[in-house]
């Protein structure tokens, strides 16, 4: 089992929790994964973690497909691999939301599934095709590739032609340029690529062509809900690819509190506020209609009792909260839930209001013996 730790993305001042992120290096965390939504960013912190730490795999948590073209997350990947020494980044992707997609990004939402598969073939392809050669393998000079005829001795390319992505542009007023690979040459090895995915259809996409899978809501219980579509998706994959070698990263957010009941209700928010895309997660516990009644209560103008009727075991389910005791104990069936590796984030990712919630830092540290106790 494979643990990590990650930068908190809902903050509205942003800061990085280096002392935390160290003492997780030093107990022998795997991993660290930086998170984006409308406030920070996920590749500028993950930028200055590769100076900060040594050994730590670097991964995005996920960056948002609609922000970018894939050739130039690909450009930041590799650029921020390479200021870490190589072999050390994580490419976690995801579609985000249709409200962020439209409202910021100004993309239309459209078919994400499809938009996905075409997002990692570019990817995987500047990855490949990293460093400018000839078909007699001589280099060719970064500056030099501006030139359309030096570009024609390229002896591969990046290319897609899809509904997605026209690389190069092919559509109505291009000019025919010649299309480009990535001048930094290769890392010792390409990035993994991990998917944020919690449709049927985008979970057995990811087990198809990623590396690996954020399940969203996650929590022990759930994986037998999910093993037909990851299965499908192996199936489509074919050449042999097992579930042995694909990574499951989930999301365990950690309180650390002596009033268990204190705690709970402190995630009661969370739970509220994303029931209407939580009803498959809840359905896979056992909690049938509880994301339709909330966000019944929600629309209604009843947010309080909204938050009353969030029932206390499906948080104690889905979130380690206690002592530091309870929380080892309890930490024991998400090290027995299927997932390969867990991402350990502190506090419920809401604001939580009138609290005052400041951070267990000796909790890493129970968090790490339990799991290579397992």
């Amino acid at each position: 089992m494979k643990i990590a730790t990650e930068v908190p993305w809902q903050d509205r001042r942003f800061s990085v929790p280096v002392e935390r992120i160290r003492r997780c290096e030093q107990l022998g965390f795997d991993a660290v994964f930086t998170a984006e939504g409308v406030g920070n960013d996920g590749l500028t912190p993950l930028g200055y973690l590769a100076a900060v730490t040594e050994r730590m795999s670097l991964g995005t948590h996920i960056s948002t497909v609609t922000a970018r073209p894939p050739t130039v997350l690909a450009q930041a990947l590799m650029t921020i691999d390479a200021m870490a020494g190589g072999g050390r980044v994580i490419a976690g992707l995801g579609s985000g939301f249709p409200s962020s997609c439209e409202g910021w990004h100004g993309r239309p939402w459209g078919k994400p599934v499809r938009r996905m598969r075409d997002y990692v073939d570019v990817l995987r392809q500047v990855f490949r095709t990293a460093g400018a050669y000839d078909a007699e393998g001589a280099s060719i000079e970064t500056t030099e590739l501006f030139d359309e005829s030096t570009r024609s001795r390229l002896a591969t390319t990046v290319h897609c032609q899809s509904p997605e992505y026209s690389i190069p542009y092919a559509g109505r007023d291009a000019l025919g340029v010649r299309p480009w690979v990535s001048a930094l040459d290769r890392g010792p090895a390409d990035p993994p690529v991990v998917l944020a995915a919690v449709g049927p259809h985008m979970i057995s996409l990811t087990a198809e062509i990623a590396d690996g899978w954020f399940p969203w809501g996650f929590a022990p219980g759930m994986m037998p809900t999910y093993e037909p579509y990851l299965a499908a998706g192996f199936a489509r994959a074919g050449a042999g690819k097992r579930r042995e070698d694909f990574d499951i990263w989930a999301i365990v957010d950690v309180l650390v509190s002596d009033d268990v009941r204190a705690g709970i209700d402190m995630f009661r928010r969370y739970v509220v506020e994303w029931a209407p895309q939580m009803r498959q997660q809840t359905e896979a516990l056992g909690f049938a209609g509880l994301c339709d009644r909330l966000s019944e209560l929600v629309a209604a103008g009843r947010y309080e009792e909204a938050l009353a009727s969030v029932p206390e075991d499906y948080v104690d389910q889905s979130f380690l909260i206690g002592s530091h005791a309870r929380i080892a104990k309890r930490l024991k069936p998400w090290l027995e839930s299927g997932a390969t590796g867990l991402v350990f984030r502190y506090g419920p990712q809401v604001q939580v209001g009138a609290f005052d919630l400041v951070e267990d830092l000796d909790v890493w540290e129970t968090i790490a013996r339990a799991s290579h106790a397992s």
